[in-house]
């Protein structure tokens, strides 16, 4: 009796193997990859992949979804991006937040993103509103995506006091993780005493920690080293991410090779963000090819969106990949697999995922491209692709494309 698949993508180039194949799929998962056109298995349903590149489907490790499609919330007037975002959160219903994050998860659905980690501003500008407009989203998007949240105290815990109370309550009511930043804290003292009580809140609710740190490009911003120490100090090397991490890029060569060193010891995930502007000007990428050479985990993430920190944004995979390869000068022969992993395998395993591409035995969470291979996907954009999670289409995207003629002379 033959083998019955539930799906069957025919024709597809999968990274790493220069001959067609087919992805047999059953139960959700990949159980096996063959020779295009040996398939004898019947399937319920066909893809054809037509040689376009078929990748295991995208991680998004860093994003704001409850600032989605905000910008055009904030009054006139801001002096800045900080009081821009206090004044447009402090406007949060749980119902607006809700709808415009639903609208943002869904466009990452279509960029082929199926696994997502939001920060949630919980503050007294907020208050819960924003977690529990994103807890609802996550309901709605659930057949499209994995999607964790991060109890993110954006305006600190000693110029904000509230926030601890609010912290509390969040992970109470289903925040995953807790975050924080405590570089807004008044002086190194006030700074270092935030970190020390963000890792007190993560053992006390058994939670990972997921902080943003030295946002700025700023010598002076040092959070990174003594985050990356206190994670020793608690005993929690591979439960720690931090975001961002510019400070790092405008060290001097020995102060970024301690602190790196540091980074690895603890075994702190790095997540750095190629499109990391404030008020329009450059915020640094950090140092991503140092610390993958010393042996990080580091992925690259969107941020923010349409919002009070920055006007613009798309939510695809590779226009951060794109950013990121130019951005950090990646130029050996595998720059291309390197910039894709970071928003691929990488970016799964800094939040405690699996790396690597499509494997036998693993979930069906794959991209069709109509593009064939990761080269051609990164410099040209492809206008077409087909997200599947867990062996079911749940996502087309066809932005078209459009041929350009000369004039006639």
């Amino acid at each position: 009796m033959p083998l019955e698949l539930d799906l069957l993508i025919r024709d597809g180039r999968v990274h790493g193997r220069e001959d067609l194949v087919d992805l047999h799929i059953r139960d959700g998962k990949v159980i096996a990859l063959v020779p295009s056109g040996s398939t004898t298995a019947e399937a319920s349903e066909i893809l054809d992949a037509g040689g376009g590149l078929v990748s295991r489907s995208f991680t998004e490790p860093h994003y704001h979804p409850d600032k989605a499609y905000s910008r055009s919330l904030a009054p006139s007037g801001a002096r800045d991006s900080f009081e821009r975002a206090r004044l447009i959160k402090a406007g949060f219903t749980v119902e607006d937040v809700t709808e415009r994050a639903v609208r943002a998860l869904k466009l990452a659905s279509a960029n082929g993103v199926t696994t997502l980690r939001a920060n949630v501003d919980v503050d007294s500008y907020a208050g819960l509103r924003g977690l529990h407009g994103v807890l609802a989203a996550r309901e709605r998007v659930a057949h499209l995506m994995d999607v964790e949240i991060v109890a993110f105290p954006q305006e600190g815990l000693d110029r904000d006091p509230e926030s601890r109370s609010l912290l509390v309550e969040a992970l109470k009511s289903g925040a995953d993780l807790i975050g924080g930043w405590p570089n807004v804290e008044d002086g190194i003292e006030a700074q270092r005493a935030n970190v020390r009580e963000i890792f007190d809140l993560a053992e006390r609710f058994d939670v990972g920690v997921d902080i943003h740190a030295d946002c700025m490009i700023d010598p002076s911003e040092t959070m990174l080293e003594y985050i990356a120490q206190e994670t020793v100090r608690r005993g929690y090397q591979g439960r720690v991410l931090a975001s961002h991490c510019c400070g790092l890029e405008v060290y001097t060569d020995t102060d970024a090779a301690r602190t790196i060193a540091a980074v690895v010891e603890a075994d702190v995930r790095i997540v750095v963000v190629p499109l990391n502007l404030l008020d329009g000007g450059p915020r640094g990428l950090s140092r991503p090819q140092e610390l993958m050479a010393a042996g990080a985990i580091v992925a690259a993430g969107s941020d923010n969106m349409n919002d009070g920190w920055y006007p613009l944004g798309t939510l695809d995979p590779l226009d951060r990949a794109q950013m990121a390869f130019f951005g950090a000068g990646f130029h050996d022969e595998g720059a291309v697999d390197t910039a894709w992993e970071l928003v691929c395998g990488q970016a799964a395993a800094v939040i405690g995922g699996r790396p690597g591409d499509i494997a036998v035995g693993e979930d069906a969470d794959l991209v069709l491209f109509d593009a064939p291979d990761r080269a051609t996907a990164l410099a040209n954009m492809p206008s077409s692709r087909v997200t599947l999670r867990r062996g079911q289409v749940v996502s087309r995207r066809d932005t078209g494309s459009r041929t350009v003629e000369p004039v006639a002379p």
